[in-house]
C-alpha cells in the first residue's frame, strides 16, 4: 500500500481524513531561473478539453491544468487537498464531506462553490450528455449514480449535496476506501451552469471557456499548438513558479528528441536507435518511468467474433522481441492490470507468456487451422492506426508476426487516419476489427482496469458482453474484505483474458531523458501537474547552449 491508500484503509471508519497543504516543494538554497516556461509535446491535440467528455490521457493533462478537482496527487506522490482544504469520512464509511476553499476563484472572479462540482457530476452521470465515463460515479459506489446513469432516477436523487457554498456531501452505497483518489480524474471537475448554458458546445473555446486551475487557456489550435498562462489569481499562484506552457502536437519521437538535445524540451522519450548512446553519453539525464498502465490491442468481437481467431492473433505476438527491439523498453505482458496495482496482487500472467515463441506459433496455426482458415482462404483483418513513423514501425512488426509465422493464414492489412478520426472510430462508431490502444489507471486499484469492459460501460468500444464477468466485478467492487477484493479480481482477469476481446501486449516502464535544469518532476508519478515544476538557474541538458 503507498502511504495514501494505508491512511484512508485505517482511518476510513474513524472520521477525519484529510487537511493537506499544497505548498511548492522547493530545496532550501534552489536558484530559480529568471525564464520559467515549460514546452512540451504530445502526439496529437486532446480530442477535447471538456473535463466531462474528456477520455484519453491528453485531455486529462489539459483538465490538470486548467482545472482543480477535489483532490490531487503532489510532486511527492502523497494525495493532497486542491480544490477541497479538507475532507472527512463518517465512522461508516458512507458519507464523506469536503470542505471547499473559501479562496478559491473562478477565472472570471466568481467564488468556486459546492453546487459547481454537483452540476458538473450530475452532467456526467446524465445518459443525454453521453460521457465516455458515464457511469464513473455508479463505479464508486455513490448513492443512485447506476440507476440516475440509466435513465431510472432523476439526477438530483444523485448522491451529491451542497449542503453550503463551501460543504460537498458524497452518499455511498458501501464504503470506497479509495474514493479521494478517485476524486483526483478530470471528469469530476467543478464546471459552471451558466457558461456552459451561455455558450453551449462552443464553452470551451479560447474567450468563452470560465476555469479554475492554475493556469489559462491562451490558445488552441487543432493538432498543432497549445498554449497557458499562469493565473494569477489562482488560490496557489504564490507556489506556482511556471509562467507559461507551450504544447506542440508532433508525431514524431525524433522532432521531441532533437528538441531535447537544443534544450527547448525538458524532457522526451529515447527513440530505439538512440538508445545505446544515449546510455553512454547522458546517465546522468536518464529517468527510468514506471506507469500503471497496459497497452493492448483492442479486437471488436462483432466484426471478429471467433475466439479461436482472436487467441491466434494473441499467441502469435511476440512481445520479448517487440519491446526489445522495437519498443527498446517496456515489460511484456498478457494481463490487463500492471503487476503493482492494489489489489491486483494474485492476478496470474498467461500459461503461453514465457514460453518458448514457437509452441505459440503452434498453438495459433492450430487454432487458425481448426477455425477453417487455408493459405488458399487466410483470415483477412485490418489494423485501423493513426499515422507516424513509429506507428508504421509497429505494423511493420506485427504484419510479419502474424503473415510469415502463420505462412499465409492471416492476411493483415492497414488503414491508416487522422488521430482524431482513429479516436471517433473505435470509441464513438466502433467501426473497426483490429487497434493498438492501452488504459493508464485512474487511481490505483485494480477495477479501474476491469470496470472499462462490463456490458454496460460507455468506455467499453470492443462490444464484449460476459454476464458472469460483470457478476464477479460487481462482487469485487462491493467487497470490503482485501484478499476476497484480489480473488476476484484474479477470477476476472481470467475470464477477460481467455475471451480475448483486448489482447495485453506490455507494461510501460521505460526509460526517458530529463533536463538537470527541471524541478518537481518525480518520475514515480503516474500523473503529473505542470503547476508543481520548476527550472533551476545554471543547469541545463548536456550540450544545450
Amino acid at each position: 500500500m503507498n502511504k495514501l491508500t494505508k491512511l484512508l484503509a485505517g482511518l476510513c471508519l474513524a472520521g477525519f481524513i484529510g487537511n493537506f497543504a499544497v505548498a511548492a516543494d522547493i530545496p532550501k538554497g534552489t536558484v530559480l531561473a529568471e525564464k520559467q516556461e515549460l514546452n512540451y509535446n504530445y502526439g496529437s491535440s486532446p480530442e477535447t478539453i471538456d473535463p466531462t467528455l474528456s477520455q484519453y490521457s491528453d485531455s486529462f493533462a489539459v483538465n490538470r491544468i486548467l482545472f482543480d478537482t477535489l483532490v490531487r496527487q503532489n510532486s511527492n506522490g502523497d494525495y493532497v487537498g486542491q480544490a477541497a482544504e479538507s475532507w472527512e469520512v463518517s465512522e461508516d464509511g458512507l458519507t464523506w464531506t469536503f470542505h471547499l476553499r473559501k479562496n478559491a476563484k473562478w477565472s472570471d472572479g466568481k467564488p468556486v462553490v459546492a453546487k459547481d462540482f454537483v452540476y458538473s457530476w450530475q452532467r456526467l452521470t446524465d445518459p443525454k450528455t453521453g460521457a465516455g465515463y458515464g457511469d464513473y460515479l455508479s463505479t464508486a459506489n455513490v448513492v443512485n449514480a447506476k440507476e440516475a446513469f440509466e435513465g431510472k432516477v432523476p439526477l438530483t436523487e444523485l448522491g451529491v449535496s451542497a449542503p453550503d457554498d463551501y460543504t460537498l456531501v458524497v452518499k455511498l452505497t458501501q464504503p470506497t476506501p479509495w474514493l479521494a483518489q478517485m476524486v483526483t480524474l478530470g471528469v469530476l471537475s467543478p464546471l459552471r451552469q451558466d457558461v456552459l448554458e451561455k455558450h453551449g458546445e462552443k464553452w470551451t473555446a479560447v474567450g468563452n471557456i470560465v476555469t479554475n486551475g492554475p493556469f489559462l487557456l491562451t490558445q488552441n489550435r487543432l493538432n498543432d499548438t497549445m498554449d497557458f498562462v499562469k493565473n494569477p489569481d489562482h488560490w496557489d499562484a504564490a507556489n506556482t513558479v511556471i509562467t507559461k506552457i507551450h504544447f506542440d502536437f508532433i508525431n514524431n519521437p525524433l522532432t521531441s528528441y532533437y528538441k531535447y538535445l537544443t534544450g527547448e524540451y525538458p524532457t522526451t522519450g529515447i527513440p530505439t536507435q538512440f538508445k545505446k548512446q544515449v546510455l553512454a553519453e547522458r546517465p546522468e539525464e536518464l529517468i527510468q518511468i514506471q506507469t500503471l498502465s497496459t497497452t493492448y490491442f483492442k479486437v471488436n468481437v462483432e466484426r471478429v467474433p471467433d475466439v479461436r481467431v482472436r487467441k491466434a492473433i494473441a499467441l502469435l505476438i511476440d512481445r520479448k522481441t517487440f519491446t526489445e527491439r522495437i519498443l527498446g523498453g517496456d515489460t511484456p505482458t498478457a494481463q490487463l492490470t500492471p503487476p503493482l496495482i492494489k489489489d491486483g496482487q494474485k492476478v496470474t500472467q498467461a500459461y503461453w507468456l514465457n514460453r518458448p515463441h514457437k509452441e505459440n506459433v503452434a498453438e495459433a496455426i492450430q487454432l487458425l487451422t481448426e477455425a477453417g482458415y487455408t493459405k488458399e482462404k487466410p483470415f483477412t483483418i485490418t489494423y485501423l492506426m493513426s499515422g507516424g513513423s513509429e506507428s508504421n514501425k509497429y505494423y511493420v512488426a506485427i504484419s510479419g508476426m502474424l503473415k510469415q509465422a502463420t505462412n499465409g493464414l492471416i492476411d493483415i492489412k492497414q488503414e491508416v487516419v487522422e488521430s482524431r478520426t482513429w479516436m471517433q472510430r473505435v470509441s464513438t462508431e466502433k467501426d473497426y476489427e483490429l487497434a493498438m490502444s492501452g488504459w493508464n489507471a485512474d487511481y490505483d486499484q485494480a477495477s479501474t482496469f476491469f470496470n472499462i469492459y462490463t456490458c454496460n460501460s460507455p468506455i467499453n468500444d470492443v462490444n464484449y458482453c460476459n454476464p458472469e464477468y460483470d457478476r464477479l466485478l460487481d462482487l469485487a467492487n462491493r467487497s470490503q474484505d482485501a484478499e476476497e477484493r484480489a480473488e476476484l479480481y484474479r477470477q476476472i482477469n481470467d475470464i477477460i483474458v481467455n475471451d480475448y476481446p483486448i489482447i495485453p501486449l506490455f507494461n510501460t516502464d521505460f526509460l526517458a531523458l530529463k533536463s538537470p535544469a527541471l524541478g518537481g518532476y518525480n518520475p514515480k508519478n503516474d500523473v503529473r501537474y505542470f503547476n508543481d515544476y520548476y527550472f533551476i538557474a545554471g543547469k541545463k541538458t548536456k550540450g544545450a547552449k
